[in-house]
C-alpha cells in the first residue's frame, strides 16, 4: 500500500489509545476492505480455469493464470487515474465512499455463472478500486503537524491489513468455496466490502475536520458523471481482459511514458543530484518488480501448485496457504521494525539498496526449498508434503519486509518534490507490472501439449529452478552496486 505525508494541520481529533478516533473506523474500513480482495483471491486462479475447461487442463490453466493477472495487474494500475479523479473531482472521502460501494457490486457481479458476467464484475471491480486510493491518505490527515504516533498508524494500519487477509481464506475459500462452490466465495467477499463500505457511509463525516479546504462542495453532479464515465468503461475494460496481449503492452507502454517523462523532466530540470536520484529509484524499481513478479506467484502457479501437488494435515483446503504470508506478516512486521533500529545503533543496518538486494535474496531462496522437494520429497503419488510450501512463503514474506514498507518512504525521499505523488503513482505501478510478469512466469508452468495435471509436477521444478538462479543472480548484482547506487542518492539512506 501506499503511504502519503498529508501533514497539514491539526484537525484536533480526540484520542483513544493514543490515536485519533477517527482512524479506528478507517481501520475498521481497511479490514473489510481486504478481507474481501484476499478473500477471493484465495481462489481467483483455480476458479477461473473451470471457464476454460473445454480446452483442456494446461490451455484452461495457462488462460486462467493469464486472465487472473490480467485483472489484478489492471486493479493496481487504476489508481493513477483514481488518484487524480479523487483529488481534483470527487474528493478523497466521496472517492473512497464510492469504490466501496462499485466493489460491492463489482464482486457480485463476480458471481455470475458466465465467463462475460465474471469478466464484467471483474471490469467494475477493477475501476472501483482505483477510486479508493485515498484510504491511506485519509489516515494520514487525521493526525496533526508533527504528532509522533503516526508512524504507528501506519503499522496498525498494515497489520489492519493483514489480519483482514489472514481471515479472508478460511471463511470465502475454507469454509464458503470448499463447501458451497467458490461462487458463492465472491458473495462473502462481497458482505466483507458491505460492512466496509457501512461503516464508511455511516461514519464518514467525522472525517470533515482533517480534509482539505472545499471537499465538501464536491457534490453530485461531479458523483454522477463519474459513475456514467465508469459505467461505459466498464464493457471496454471488459474486452480489454479477454486480451490479456494488449492489456500487458499496454500497461508496459504506459510504463514507459513514465519513464520517460521523468528521463526529460530531469533533463528540463538540469538538476544533478535530482537526476542521479531518479537514476536510483529506477535501478531499485527493477529489483522491486522481480521480486514483486516472484512472491505473487501465490496468486497463479503457487495456488495451483498447492491444490495439486501438495499433502496438508488434516485434509486442509488448498487456500489455507493463502492465509501464510498475512500471517507471517503479522508475526515478524514488529520483530524487524526493532531489528532495523537496532542494527542502525550499531552502525550494521545495511542501505536501503543492500535491503532490496536481500529481499530478492530470500524470494530466491524459497523457490530453491521447492525445487529441493519436488526434485527429492515426491511421494509415489507424485505429491509433496506441506511445510516446504509453507517455508517458500516464509521465506517470501521476510523478503517482503525488507525491501517493501522502506520502498513506499523511499520515493517520497528521492522524487522532487513537485513529482512526489506521480512518482509514488508510478512505483504503486510496479506491482501491476509485477502482475504482468508473474501471469507469463505461472503460463511457463503449464506444458504445451495438454499433458494431464499428474505429469506436471516436473514443469514446477524446472521454472521455479531458473527464478531461483536467476532471483540469486539479480540480487548479487544488487548487493554488489548497493554502494554504488547509494551514492546516486545524494545522503538519503
Amino acid at each position: 500500500m501506499h503511504v502519503v505525508d498529508t501533514e497539514a494541520r491539526d484537525p484536533g481529533f480526540a484520542k483513544t489509545f493514543g490515536h485519533p478516533r477517527p482512524v479506528w473506523m478507517l481501520f475498521g474500513v481497511t479490514i473489510g476492505l481486504n478481507f474481501a480482495f484476499y478473500g477471493f483471491r484465495a481462489y481467483l486462479a483455480p476458479y477461473m480455469e473451470g471457464f476454460f475447461a473445454a480446452l483442456g487442463p494446461a490451455a484452461a490453466e495457462q488462460q486462467a493464470d493469464l486472465l487472473s493477472s490480467g485483472f489484478l495487474a489492471l486493479m493496481y494500475a487504476t489508481p493513477i487515474i483514481g488518484g487524480y479523479v479523487a483529488d481534483k473531482i470527487l474528493g478523497e472521502a466521496r472517492s473512497l465512499l464510492i469504490s466501496l460501494w462499485l466493489t460491492v457490486l463489482g464482486l457480485g457481479l463476480m458471481a455470475s455463472p458466465t465467463l462475460i458476467g465474471f469478466e464484467i464484475g471483474m471490469a467494475l471491480f477493477a475501476l472501483g478500486a482505483g477510486l479508493g486510493i485515498p484510504l491511506t491518505v485519509l489516515i494520514g490527515r487525521t493526525y496533526g503537524p508533527g504528532d509522533a504516533k503516526r508512524e504507528g498508524g501506519y503499522t496498525l494500519f498494515y497489520m489492519a491489513i493483514n489480519l483482514g487477509a489472514v481471515i479472508a481464506p478460511w471463511v470465502c475459500g475454507i469454509w464458503i468455496g470448499a463447501h458451497y462452490g467458490y461462487r458463492w466465495g465472491f458473495i462473502a467477499a462481497a458482505g466483507g466490502m458491505a460492512v466496509a463500505a457501512l461503516i464508511f457511509q455511516r461514519y464518514h463525516r467525522i472525517l470533515r475536520p482533517a480534509l482539505p479546504p472545499g471537499e465538501h462542495l464536491h457534490g453530485r453532479k461531479a458523483t454522477l458523471w463519474t459513475l456514467v464515465i465508469i459505467a461505459l468503461l466498464v464493457y471496454p475494460t471488459a474486452l480489454l481482459l479477454s486480451f490479456p496481449a494488449v492489456l500487458r503492452w499496454a500497461m508496459y507502454s504506459l510504463m514507459a511514458l513514465l519513464v520517460a517523462y521523468f528521463f526529460f523532466s530531469s533533463i528540463r530540470r538540469g538538476h544533478r543530484i535530482q537526476t542521479h536520484r531518479y537514476i536510483a529509484l529506477f535501478l531499485l524499481f527493477v529489483p522491486y518488480v522481480v521480486f514483486w513478479a516472484f512472491s505473487l506467484q501465490g496468486a497463479t502457479s503457487l495456488n495451483f501448485l498447492a491444490r495439486d501437488f501438495v499433502t496438508a494435515p488434516f485434509d486442509w483446503n488448498y487456500t489455507v496457504f493463502q492465509s501464510a504470508n498475512p500471517a507471517f506478516i503479522l508475526m515478524f512486521a514488529p520483530v524487524l521494525a526493532l531489528l532495523w533500529p537496532w542494527l542502525d545503533r550499531k552502525g550494521r543496518d545495511p542501505s536501503t539498496p543492500r535491503k532490496f538486494g536481500i529481499g530478492l535474496l530470500l524470494v530466491a531462496l524459497g523457490y530453491g526449498v521447492l525445487v529441493l522437494a519436488i526434485n527429492h520429497m515426491q511421494d509415489p503419488t507424485g505429491h509433496i508434503t506441506w511445510w516446504p510450501l509453507v517455508l517458500c512463503y516464509l521465506l517470501a514474506t521476510l523478503g517482503e519486509l525488507a525491501l517493501s514498507p522502506i520502498g513506499y518512504a523511499l520515493v517520497g525521499q528521492l522524487a522532487a518534490p513537485e513529482e512526489a505523488s506521480l512518482a509514488m503513482g508510478g512505483w504503486f505501478f510496479g506491482v501491476s507490472l509485477a502482475y504482468q510478469l508473474g501471469g507469463w512466469i505461472a503460463t511457463l508452468t503449464t506444458p504445451g501439449n495438454g499433458a494431464q495435471v499428474l505429469t506436471r509436477i516436473g514443469d514446477y521444478a524446472h521454472v521455479y529452478s531458473l527464478l531461483f538462479w536467476w532471483g540469486l543472480g539479480i540480487a548479487a548484482v544488487f548487493l554488489v552496486a548497493a554502494p554504488w547506487i547509494k551514492r546516486l542518492m545524494h545522503g538519503i539512506h
